[in-house]
């Protein structure tokens, strides 16, 4: 009498470790499926369909988003849990020519996150100028704040104070209740630092909002003839102008989203 034994899946199985990369990867596969479907209103006539796409599309990618991406330390745990075990998984699984492939597939979908997924602010500059990120929040820190923006959250609200006579732009940043006064120079390469207050006698000119509007383009507006519509509701304040000329300092935000200060000059400027 002969009796039959039952085999169960090595815990280092390849099957295992791509099912275990693969719910890893999800977080990330929902934001590309995600960007994916924004196309989809855009591309097609019935605007019910479109509606109902998006909101199928936008709920798992926000649950994901509030979970995982507004956090800077489960992103990295997350990320790195998912390269370990996909790798893992392609050293194991020489052999199984489909799992590699997929493994690779969602491999190259994580790393490539943050490249593909960073932070933009709501305007672009446009021909003829360009354009410097003051609140830029980083590679990894963008992360956060692309999903702050998704979830249609303000965390840090921005306010300009004036210029310096030696064209030190200052302005206050209120995040989470707590006020801070920060100082930039646009003219070395060094990230904004906090100080302790602003001087009494800065210049405030300000530039109109037409001069501005001119000097910017909306980022990923689609339909794309709505751009020119949408401009003007995502600059948040006046312009305000450097002592030497050379800047416009503004404060932009996406539409129910996070803001940024941004500085202008033409390509021409010395």
């Amino acid at each position: 009498m002969t009796t039959r034994s039952t085999s169960r899946p090595s815990p280092l199985s390849p099957k295992v470790l791509t099912i275990i990369a693969t719910v890893l990867s999800i977080p990330f596969l929902s934001f590309y499926w995600m960007s994916f479907g924004r196309l989809i209103p855009s591309a097609t006539t019935n605007r019910g369909l479109g509606r109902l796409t998006m909101m199928t599309l936008y709920v798992p990618f926000a649950a994901f988003a509030q979970i995982l991406f507004n956090d800077l330390m489960r992103y990295a745990l997350i990320s790195g849990l998912s390269i370990i075990t996909i790798g893992l998984g392609l050293i194991i699984g020489r052999g199984k020519r489909r799992l590699r492939v997929w493994l690779l597939v969602i491999l190259c979908a994580v790393i490539a996150f943050p490249l593909l997924f960073r932070y933009r602010p709501a305007l672009a500059a446009a021909p003829g100028y360009t354009m410097d990120l003051v609140t830029d929040p980083g590679l990894f820190d963008g992360m956060v704040k692309a999903s702050q923006n998704v979830l249609e959250q303000t965390p840090c609200t921005y306010s300009l104070l004036g210029w310096s006579e030696d064209n030190r732009l200052y302005y206050q940043a209120r995040c989470e209740g707590q006020i801070r006064t920060w100082r930039h120079s646009p003219a070395q390469a060094d990230r904004p630092t906090p100080v302790s207050g602003s001087p009494t006698d800065l210049q405030a000119t300000t530039v109109d909002e037409e001069t501005m509007l001119a000097m910017v383009r909306a980022a990923g507006v689609r339909p794309t003839e709505y751009e020119s519509v949408t401009r003007p509701l995502l600059l948040a304040s006046e312009g305000l102008a450097s002592p030497n000329g050379r800047w416009m300092a503004a404060v932009t935000q996406h539409i129910y989203g996070t803001q940024d200060i941004i500085l202008l000059r033409g390509t021409e400027s010395p």
